[in-house]
């Protein structure tokens, strides 16, 4: 099973591959300093040239090798870092959206992906493969001088600490500055995707205004941010030259006193800098880090891959059983349930109408009998297993639905009735066919290779409903759900539809529609009446109509079941 956890696993152990090759890249700047120490110590005061060519060719090598260990290192974190991004960026969407993930959490996860992906191919990354090496360059100072490898030390202990004030002192900005930054993207990522109509409703102007305000807010942690990281990069960068000309100083001393040689002096100014320079990034590094590492908390706290029923042949497809047991909704932001303990069975190829007044909760329920809404508390099974999951398994899901605002992602007709699956002209002209919209979407410009544009808003109304509903029937379903199908249709078109679903009844596959039309009522078995949120009663179709048939004059009957 791929999980977002194991992902991460393979990343961790490219990191500590690419660690090791720090340690080699660690290794190899010691030649720089030893090089310079037998120039000192063994070339200059006897005048060997041949000892010069020899030292000389070795630096060169070891300067090559160190290129290559390091071009090998960047490699690996690319890789690493293109690898999690395709990989990740795949199983976070397609597990998020059969767990029934937010757009908002989706477009988080997504955002935390990118974050993850930036830090390991950056080189705020490089401090944390020097850092751990620094206590062995203050080692070798030591053993040039215990002096000079106190100084080392020293400095290396204020950098940390400057690092740790630094992370105390900007945490709680960072957190404001990312929340208000994301809520100020969210509005207008929201706003620009109602652009067209913004303008026309009079409400760019209010728009605009709540947007600076919310960015106003990231403004003002922003800033505070910034000021307080400036700081503490300018503080480190005043130990890391202090400590470097602090080395110059007591090394001179040293040399005067006959304590130390011109070359150990020359050779601890160069392995200073690879004991303050590592501390000194990672200060300046500290923001990406704590970046990084809230992203990698969040991906690997994703959820494992989705529990989906699994087939071996094309007879264990469901037959079309869907049983409600005490199902609750509670829709976010709302203390009032949507649904209230609905209990009812849907024989396979039979057909049910949910009827009742606007807000009784049809739409709720067709969306928990189609799987798109997972009740609150309670169970919605199709065969025995929860609906909510057999729309989720890798196969074309077995109940087909068409909600009442048409979902259109962009991409053509045909991409979109097929799910975005591959599948043939064959097969999706046949799903419009039989929901009796070929003729619609035949007479498009470019028949079903047309373009639906972004949320579908190239089509019309009418158009983007006659593409869900030939998406409802595409494939093999069991069940087909349609909530209010006779929105926005001529007579002409009401009876195309009526027909279409005779057709459907016939062949046995169950439907369910969520209607306030007597005349679709009459397609149906049995009749749902809602009434806020509660299931009334449950009853042949033929009943109810013989009680609307008695109260067409507009009595409470009628009206009490939402006729129109």
């Amino acid at each position: 099973m791929r999980t977002s956890r194991r992902m991460l696993g393979q990343i961790r152990r490219a990191v500590f591959v690419a660690f090791l090759f720090s340690g080699c890249i660690n290794i190899l700047m010691l030649a720089m300093p030893l090089y310079t120490l037998q120039i000192f110590e063994n070339v200059v005061p006897v005048g060997s040239v041949e000892t010069l060519f020899v030292l000389s060719a070795l630096i060169a090598c070891s300067i090559a090798a160190l290129a290559m260990v390091e071009i090998a290192r960047d490699r690996i974190m690319l890789r690493a870092g293109t690898w999690i991004e395709h990989e990740l960026g795949q199983h976070i969407l397609d597990n998020g959206l059969k767990h029934g993930a937010t757009s908002a959490e989706l477009i988080s996860d997504a955002r935390a992906l990118m974050r993850l992906r930036a830090f390991l191919t950056s080189p705020a990354i490089n401090p944390l493969f020097d850092a751990p090496f620094v206590p062995l360059f203050v080692l070798i100072l030591v053993a040039l001088h215990p002096l000079i490898g106190l100084l080392a030390a020293g400095a290396a202990g204020i950098l940390l600490v400057i690092a740790a004030l630094h992370t105390m002192m900007t945490e709680r900005l960072h957190q404001e500055t990312a929340q208000s930054s994301e809520r100020a993207e969210q509005w207008w990522t929201t706003v620009a995707g109602y652009g067209h109509l913004c303008g026309a409703l009079g409400i760019g102007h209010g728009a605009s205004g709540r947007w600076e305000w919310f960015n106003r807010a990231q403004i003002a942690s922003s800033y505070s941010l910034g000021k307080r990281s400036g700081f503490a990069k300018v503080l480190a960068r005043t130990v890391r030259l202090g400590a470097q000309s602090a080395v110059y100083g007591l090394g001179a001393w040293l040399v005067i006193g006959g304590e130390l040689t011109p070359g150990a002096l020359v050779a601890s100014a160069i392995l200073i800098s690879r004991v303050v320079g590592p501390i000194e990034q990672l200060v300046g590094s500290m923001k990406a880090i704590r970046t990084a590492w809230g992203s990698y908390r969040r991906l690997k706290a994703l959820p494992v891959d989705a529990a989906v029923p699994e087939f071996n042949d094309a007879d264990a497809a469901p037959a079309g059983a869907i049983s409600l047991n005490h199902v609750v909704v509670h829709h976010p932001g709302r203390k009032a349930a949507a649904l209230r303990g609905i209990t009812l069975d849907i024989a396979p190829g039979s057909s049910l109408a949910i009827v009742g007044p606007n807000g009784a909760g049809k739409s709720t329920l067709a969306a928990v009998i189609s799987g798109a809404i997972c009740p609150t508390s309670g169970s919605a099974d199709l065969d025995g297993l929860p609906v909510y999951k057999w729309q989720r398994w890798d196969g074309l899901p077995p109940v087909g639905f068409a909600p009442d605002e048409p979902a259109l992602l962009e991409g053509s007709v045909h991409e979109n009735i097929a799910r975005f699956r591959e599948a043939s002209l064959m097969s999706v002209g046949a799903a419009a066919l039989k929901a009796g919209v070929h003729g619609i979407l035949q007479a498009l410009p470019d028949g079903y290779d047309a373009k639906v544009g972004p949320q579908g808003r190239f089509l019309s109304l009418s158009e983007r409903r006659a593409v869900a509903l030939a998406r409802a029937f595409h494939g093999t379903p069991c069940v087909v759900v349609l909530d209010e199908p006779e929105a926005g249709l001529d007579g002409a078109q009401m009876r195309t539809l009526m027909e279409s679903l005779g057709a459907l009844k016939a062949s046995g596959t169950g439907i369910v529609i969520a209607t306030q039309d007597p005349r679709l009522i009459r397609l149906a078995d049995n009749v749902a009446v809602l009434a806020q949120g509660s299931l009334v009663s449950l009853q042949p179709a033929a009943s109810l109509l013989k009680s609307y048939d008695g109260t067409r004059s507009g009595q409470p009957a009628a009206e009490a079941v939402g006729f129109r």
